[in-house]
């Protein structure tokens, strides 16, 4: 064994170095990873030492670059997860620029952009809505941590592994052949999109990221710790434009919900938005704002002002979209109708009805009365839950499931709210029993399973990782996504979008395992 293998305190200050530096996370079977590239660039620079490679890794900015390249996984190809692509390039997009009152283009940045399909991606769907003007309307910018990578983007390109799916008219249109199997991206598209060096964690952004009106942040986050996602996604929100807008990837949509950016919705599509006239400071203390009793004076708890500009179909996100006779964790019958007559199934049909249409506060007060009547209505306790977990209302949502479970230790629908409140705080023991009580109850809950795959894979437990995400992808894929995007009002987003995120995370782990012998 070597000695940096050994040398349990010296690998520990490589990991909180590239920790606090650039907010990679090295745990478990990652650890080897770490410990094989030290090696090489020691052996590279000739060092018999880790602490003396530590030390040449702090004062040389070039050689910590290496490190980094080593160390990152860039995993992209061209028009991935289109659907954010083209709701940008097909809705966004003419709506900013005809709100436009300033002589300058649409400012977008692609941060983590790896090897550039991406924002070429991005270039390209511009191009074929608005033409060549679209380098004139357009100003596109792709960042990432790795320089080598930034280097093979500006290069433009590509081989086989880059075009999955990709439609040969669309080849043929911007690209041109450059050697056997590969082909690069031809000038003009490279010409309107600039390639930068930067460390997101650090926050010492280039002037081509300052205050864009889009953001793409997609399938990056996934690989730093919780504190690091937190840090850096607040960094990203101070960064963007008033009214711009922040996506991120399918599988991270919950994980940035915490009140820093207003979570939206449209056309079945979920992202993040920064609404004029909010501060952060605002968007936290409204979400701490308590539902007001009086139902008849229950308003929204931004004022209407607050959302002027948003685009057609475009509304804050509830995670709604199923009909009212659709109960939380996947019931379909109505609830039971409350002591005092029928006034309390009425109460709570109209209750979710205001939820379903985005009127979360005068639902959320709507439903106190409710409870205020018959404390035992078990549904109307989760339904609140559910609507105070969608607006990161974290405590509120914890006493609402625990009040459910109190008064109903077999209820799925509150196991599953305090499940995921307890991921958000990284308590994951918490978490695991939550998720473990939901499959007990039905072992058909895909998202307990879909959860418990995703604590497994954030400590690098391949085997039990796949085998939880197995399980939620085949209860997806055996019957109606739609009927299963229903399950859980309103905690899930589209039951495709976990379909897809099993998927990929299958692969990802199969090549893993495949790397490591099954180990």
């Amino acid at each position: 064994m070597s000695s940096i293998e050994s040398d349990t305190g010296e690998m520990t200050a490589y990991k909180e170095l590239l920790l606090q530096t650039c907010g990679l996370n090295f745990e478990n079977d990652r650890l080897r990873s770490l410990i094989s590239a030290v090696q090489q660039r020691m052996t590279v620079n000739g060092l018999d030492s880790s602490e003396t490679y530590r030390t040449l890794l702090i004062r040389n900015s070039g050689e910590f670059s290496l490190l980094v390249e080593l160390l990152t996984v860039n995993e992209t190809y061209f028009f991935r997860e289109k659907e954010h692509l083209r709701l940008v390039s097909e809705c966004l997009a003419p709506e900013m620029l005809g709100l436009r009152n300033v002589n300058r283009p649409v400012r977008i940045v692609s941060a983590g952009c790896s090897t550039g399909e991406e924002p070429y991606s991005i270039a390209m769907l511009l191009r074929e809505k608005f033409g060549q003007e679209s380098g004139r309307l357009f100003s596109i910018t792709g960042v990432d941590i790795d320089a080598a990578v930034i280097d093979s983007a500006k290069n433009g390109v590509y081989g086989k592994g880059s075009f999955r799916g990709v439609d040969e008219a669309i080849v043929r249109r911007f690209f041109e052949p450059y050697g056997r199997g590969r082909f690069r991206v031809r000038e003009d598209v490279r010409g309107e999109v600039a390639f930068e060096v930067v460390n997101l964690l650090t926050g010492n952004y280039p002037h081509t990221m300052l205050s864009p009106d889009v953001i793409f942040y997609r399938n990056v986050s996934i690989y730093f710790p919780g504190v690091v996602q937190r840090k850096v996604f607040g960094k990203l929100a101070d960064l963007l434009g008033e009214g711009g807008y922040l996506i991120v990837g399918a599988s991270e949509t919950l994980h940035h919900d915490v009140g820093i950016l207003t979570l939206m919705e449209r056309d079945g599509l979920f992202f993040y938005r920064k609404l004029p006239g909010i501060t952060i400071e605002e968007r936290r203390a409204t979400r701490r704002v308590a539902p007001r009793r009086d139902i008849s004076a229950a308003v929204p708890l931004r004022s209407p002002q607050s959302f002027s500009g948003l685009g057609a179909g475009e509304r804050p996100a509830t995670r709604t979209g199923c009909p009212a006779s659709t109960m939380p964790g996947g019931a379909k019958q109505a609830p039971s109708a409350a002591p005092f007559g029928g006034d309390g199934k009425g109460m709570f049909d109209e209750a979710l009805e205001l939820a379903v249409n985005g009127r979360t506060d005068a639902a959320l007060a709507m439903l106190e009365t409710l409870t205020d009547l018959d404390r035992s209505f078990v549904k109307a306790h989760t339904l609140k839950g559910s609507i105070l977990l969608s607006e990161s209302r974290f405590d509120e949502a914890h006493h609402a499931g625990e009040t459910a479970l109190s008064l109903d230790p077999l209820c799925l629908e509150a196991s599953l709210i305090l499940g995921i409140i307890a991921r958000h705080e990284d308590d994951d023991d918490e978490a695991f029993k939550r998720f473990r009580e939901a499959i007990y109850l039905n072992p058909n809950c895909w998202l307990a399973h879909f959860h418990m795959a995703e604590m497994a894979f954030g400590r690098e437990d391949k085997k039990r990782a796949r085998s939880a995400y197995a399980k939620a992808l085949e209860i997806l894929e055996n019957g109606s996504l739609a009927e299963h995007g229903r399950d859980y009002f309103p905690l899930a987003v589209k039951a495709d979008q976990f379909l897809v995120i099993c998927l990929h995370k299958l692969s990802l782990l199969k090549e893993k395992m495949d790397n490591n012998h099954g180990f």
